[in-house]
């Protein structure tokens, strides 16, 4: 049985996708998990690999849905960017992109908010 919070995430999920193939996105794979991470959406764009984490909010009492990703969890997303890579070397020639979209269920109908780029790696980031 699903929590009210997995039945959000799963919705915020299903408009994510819609709204990336609206836009002329690529999905490659859902829910993605490789090594302890779960990639929610793995897409192209043009000539981008972008791998794309959703958050859904109901409320902004506990900050903004892109607030909410930890440096923790974006270095486990770039680490299992790179692995995802190595299992798909066909991809190798792609730019590799993070993004975060945003599903506001405050408001009625939800809004969508979509950051390209949102993190990417740094050399502080050390895999």
């Amino acid at each position: 049985m699903r929590t009210d919070r997995q039945c959000l995430g799963q919705k915020g999920e299903e408009l994510a996708v819609q709204y990336l193939l609206q836009k002329g996105y690529t999905i490659l794979e859902r829910n993605l998990r490789i090594r302890r991470a779960e990639i929610d959406i793995v897409c192209l764009e043009n000539n981008n690999l972008v791998l794309i984490e959703v958050k859904s909010v109901r409320a902004l009492h506990w900050g903004y849905g892109e607030e909410r990703i930890s440096n923790k969890k974006k270095k486990m997303l770039i680490q299992a960017g790179y692995a995802f890579l190595d299992l798909n070397p066909d991809l190798m020639e792609k730019n590799m992109r993070f993004d975060v979209i945003v599903i506001d269920f405050s408001s009625y109908p939800a809004a969508i908010k979509h950051y390209q780029g949102a993190f990417w790696q740094t050399s502080a980031d050390c895999l």
